[in-house]
């Protein structure tokens, strides 16, 4: 998904259902496959620090190797001694980035982390000097008569090579290219800095006794019992944090531990985020941009950064009155609690919602979450997927994963491996914080096994066998193994920068958010919500009111994502030069926040895709325009499989093969528009009387 010189390749992904009516349909087999997936090296890249820097260090010399003999190549060019060793070079660096990647992130030993640390910061240089070297770009550029010989593939192979070479900054005087390397070297560890400052700083509150936990989950307390200095303490860490500010009814707790969530990171990635900022300008300067949000959009579908802009403006019209709306309600509510309130602060969102929720939608979403055991979620997911998209996935209890929690699994389309993938689902210590989907090897037509890792924080069996999850949990699992199988499926092509999820990346979270809806559906819940103790599935009339409940709050949450959108965009695009972070962080609250700053916090010291997306958090929201309007095409039949395949042949299985808007045309048969999206979030909420007893 990134630019093929800028950055790793092999960056992770990343933080309302028509019912279906009739009998839950029997679940799909998970029994294994009649052809068994690849044996795993018996001691795998990740097993220690030497072990990581050797085999990355021999996927560079095998790169390197075939980068030399390309250049050196004294005969006439042809597409065999030239375009095909640029595919393999990057195909040898491809598994070795994807392990790196996963490694630095969750393996429970720093020395390990460390060392994939470093395996991510000379790949990478390699890498921005690959696309750096006017030798290498002479070679490739000569195979632009013969582009139309290999078909629309291969055009398109050889046409993004060309864009990203000038991206990159190939045709630059000597001077400039050596500057553009360094600054790609040391934006790489400053990024790395970043992230390993958030996923190292868990913060905690200690509460003197029990009366703050009042309201929360009988679970969650019973897990969170005093320590031997008699303190109970809530982190940071998602399970903490996201239940207590749901559930507490302590505002005053409430707003101690949001205090401590939103200043992760600082003060170290204060200084970090200036320099990334800076040299992010330096670089689109010497390209030829204004800009950093101006280079960064010209490969995206947005293609302007002020389309950005302009964008995030169009949905802020038609949010804000919804997100105002809520605000009230929200507000109304908490003045019955304190008549003096004046406004919502941030950690009273959840809380109130929930509340608001409870009260005047029939809806406590404690009451669903006995329904939703871990287990059992997996379980239900993985048979919904696989009947709808005609997969099957078998469990690889002999394959070696970096901690014993994580599951390596193998998925089938009918009867044909598709690839393997590993399930990294619960916290620990020097953990990746969040959700999200790491590549970890592109799949091509040729057979090559694609690869990746789920991520995730969700309650751990092994901690607590009912490991109960909120709704919103299981609607993140539904999202990001949307991601996964979009990676796995797309396999189809023969080159590295076509395969897995290459597509433009403001239409990458499509496929994820489409698969949302599902996680709301009744017919689709009660094939594997059922309660964790007497094994009776979800009632259909708790569904419906949960969803009726769901309704209410969208203005207000999609308003919190614009913000954030327009935090992203416009931190990159005006220049850094005396960007006062706080300052500007005050600036986009009051423009665009539903919720006023809070004092002394530093949200973009912990705001990880500011380093990941960089500009482009906006994706989020355009990708939903997208999802809704291709999610008209499924309502009221979520469960046709016909419908599912077409979607998976056109849209899942092409990758980076073709124009996103093109794939999105095909399936739909005709161009995609707002109408879905502004149908979604003008809706109103309409309230439910619950069933008499």
């Amino acid at each position: 998904m990134r630019t093929l010189f800028q950055g790793p390749l092999w960056a992770g992904l990343l933080i309302t259902a028509t019912a279906c009516g009739g009998a839950p349909a029997p679940m799909p087999s998970l029994a294994p496959a009649a052809e068994a997936p690849a044996a795993a090296p018996a001691t795998p890249m990740w097993a220690s620090a030497e072990r990581l820097s050797t085999e990355c260090d021999a996927a560079l010399k095998t790169a390197q190797t075939l980068r030399d003999g390309l250049v050196a190549e004294a005969g006439a060019r042809t597409w065999e001694n030239t375009l095909d060793p640029f595919n393999r070079m990057f195909l040898a660096l491809d598994t070795a980035g994807g392990v790196a990647a996963v490694a630095g992130a969750m393996s429970p030993e720093k020395a390990v982390r460390e060392a994939a640390e470093g395996c991510e910061q000379r790949l990478s240089k390699f890498t921005s000097d690959a696309g750096l070297d006017p030798a290498l770009y002479a070679a490739v550029a000569a195979l632009k008569p013969q582009r139309s010989a290999r078909g629309p593939q291969g055009e398109r192979f050889f046409d993004k090579i060309m864009r990203d070479f000038r991206r990159a900054g190939v045709d630059r005087d000597a001077a400039t290219r050596e500057r553009l390397g360094a600054i790609e070297a040391e934006l790489v560890k400053l990024g790395q800095d970043y992230g390993r400052s958030v996923r190292e700083d868990v913060r905690a509150i200690e509460l003197d006794d029990a009366s703050a936990l009042e309201g929360l989950p009988e679970d969650f307390i019973k897990a969170h019992a005093p320590g031997e200095d008699g303190k109970i303490r809530i982190t940071t860490d998602y399970p903490d944090f996201y239940p207590f500010e749901r559930y507490s009814k302590d505002a005053a707790q409430r707003q101690a531990l949001y205090r401590k969530f939103i200043n992760r990171g600082f003060p170290a990635n204060q200084k970090t985020l200036q320099q990334i900022l800076t040299l992010r300008e330096e670089k689109a300067k010497l390209l030829g941009f204004d800009t950093w949000a101006a280079y960064n959009a010209e490969d995206k579908m947005v293609k302007t950064a002020a389309r950005i802009g302009e964008f995030i403006e169009q949905l802020a019209a038609i949010v804000r009155p919804v997100a105002d709306a809520d605000l009230k309600v929200l507000l109304a509510r908490k003045r019955q609690d304190d008549p003096k309130a004046e406004r919502i602060e941030t950690w009273d969102r959840f809380f109130y919602a929930s509340k608001v929720r409870e009260e005047q939608y029939a809806f406590d979403a404690r009451t669903v979450r006995p329904y939703f055991s871990f287990p059992k979620v997996k379980a239900g997911l993985f048979a919904l997927y696989g009947e709808l998209f005609g997969l099957r996935f078998e469990r690889l209890p002999e394959a070696p994963t970096w901690d014993p929690s994580v599951e390596a699994w193998a998925m089938y389309v009918e009867d044909e491996l598709a690839g393997t993938f590993y399930l990294d689902m619960h916290p620990r210590e020097g953990k990746y914080k969040h959700a999200a989907v790491f590549p970890m090897q592109v799949g091509l037509a040729d057979g090559r096994e694609p690869r990746a890792t789920l991520v995730c924080n969700f309650p751990d069996p092994s901690k607590d066998p009912k490991a109960l999850m909120e709704h919103q949990q299981v609607v993140t699992f539904f999202h990001e193994f949307g991601h996964l199988v979009h990676h796995l499926l797309a396999r189809k092509s023969d080159y590295f920068n076509l395969g897995g999820i290459n597509v433009e990346w403001d239409f990458a979270e499509v496929p994820s958010q489409l698969l949302e809806e599902w996680a709301w559906d009744v017919g689709v819940l009660q094939r594997f919500a059922k309660h964790v103790d007497t094994g009776e599935p979800i009632p259909a009339e708790l569904v419906a009111r949960m969803v009726a409940a769901k309704e209410f709050g969208k203005g207000v949450a999609t308003m919190r994502q614009l913000f954030y959108a327009a935090y992203s965009y416009f931190a990159h695009a005006r220049s850094p030069k005396g960007l006062d972070l706080d300052a500007f962080s005050d600036e986009m609250y009051a423009k665009f926040s539903p919720y006023p700053a809070v004092p002394d916090s530093h949200i973009f010291a912990s705001f990880g895709h500011l380093v990941g997306y960089s500009s482009m958090y906006y994706t989020y929201q355009w990708s939903l325009v997208i999802a809704k309007d291709l999610f008209t095409q499924f309502e009221g039949k979520l469960l046709d499989a016909a419908q599912a395949r077409k979607y998976r042949t056109l849209i899942l299985e092409p990758g980076g093969g073709r124009d996103a808007a093109d794939m999105v045309s095909d399936f739909l048969e005709r161009p995609y528009g707002m109408d879905a999206y502004k149908a979604w979030i003008t809706k109103p909420a309409v309230q439910v009387t619950p069933a008499a007893e």
